[in-house]
């Protein structure tokens, strides 16, 4: 219990919540040192867990009621999630309660957020267009046989180099898939697919061909394939009117983060914040508990 809030212990179970969802920040690996990633980690939680401290307070604290039928309403779909049986109830309305609390405490910090204009919009895509790519799309066509379903393999190859065979001997394509694929049907067309969307072996064979070329035979974790590209669009930038909505959620998201960052800081300048050394024996501890919920 190294802080007290306003008399309120700062308990170790929030440190290690906090600790638990910062550790997700790629950035903690950049420290090379892995005793002090965790001594820096640790403090980051320390402070991350006295900010909800003072903030869960504030919501805690603030005299207006919940509106019951809101309460009740959300205690409905609880039931109907099966979160809530019947001698939950009160122990739930209590949650629910201060959920709601809390997110109106919340939504007033970041009220005063202003909204970014259409010009402010139009500059960051400028300015980031680069990271504004799509992907690229395929269209292709394949003929597989399956060694992924107890198929004998042996069986699979000897099929597969027929397809092969006839597709040497200028039989078309999609002729062969439906005499020889197991997914037989549209001459084995797959249709335009992002890149990405299929298994790496399928598109490392088919991504450097140009349309209208095939591969030869390859293996993926399903079975043998012969490959037809058919089509490939680049990946281009995307165009603004495309990223619009998502940049100004993005900016909209970001100007909130901010706004609730600064009223945190706001409300930490005012709170009552005190470090307990761990080293402090129980009964001074209990002093110290007793002076700061005195205040």
């Amino acid at each position: 219990m190294p802080y007290l809030v306003n008399g309120q212990p700062v308990t170790e179970d929030a440190v290690r919540a906090q600790e638990a969802q910062l550790r997700r920040d790629p950035k903690w690996q950049r420290i090379p040192d892995e005793a002090e990633r965790a001594k820096q980690l640790r403090a980051a939680a320390q402070f991350e867990a006295v900010d909800v401290t003072v903030f869960e307070q504030i919501g805690a604290s603030d005299p207006r009621p919940v509106d019951p039928v809101a309460i009740e309403r959300e205690l409905s779909r609880q039931r109907a999630l099966g979160n809530c049986h019947t001698d939950d109830e009160y122990r739930m309305r209590q949650l629910i309660d201060r959920q709601f609390r809390l997110q109106r405490t919340a939504n007033e910090m970041i009220a005063s957020a202003r909204c970014p204009t259409a010009e402010e919009i139009k500059a960051f895509y400028e300015a980031q267009q680069e990271n504004f790519r799509g992907s690229a799309l395929f269209r292709a066509s394949h003929i597989v046989k399956h060694t992924n379903r107890g198929q004998c393999e042996d069986a699979a190859r000897a099929t597969i180099e027929a397809a092969l065979a006839e597709l040497e001997s200028g039989t078309p394509f999609a002729v062969v898939a439906d005499r020889y694929s197991d997914c037989p049907g549209k001459g084995g067309d797959l249709g335009e697919f992002v890149a990405g969307s299929m298994v790496p072996e399928f598109e490392d064979a088919i991504r450097d061909l140009k349309p209208g070329a095939r591969t030869g035979i390859f293996r993926t974790p399903f079975g043998f394939h012969i490959a037809e590209l058919r089509g490939k669009t680049p990946a281009g930038v995307v165009s603004f009117e495309e990223v619009r909505e998502d940049i100004r959620r993005a900016l909209t998201v970001m100007r909130q983060h901010e706004a609730f960052r600064r009223a945190i800081a706001q409300l930490r300048l005012r709170a009552d914040i005190r470090w307990v050394p761990d080293t402090v024996p129980a009964q001074q501890n209990h002093e110290h508990d007793q002076a700061g919920l005195s205040q």
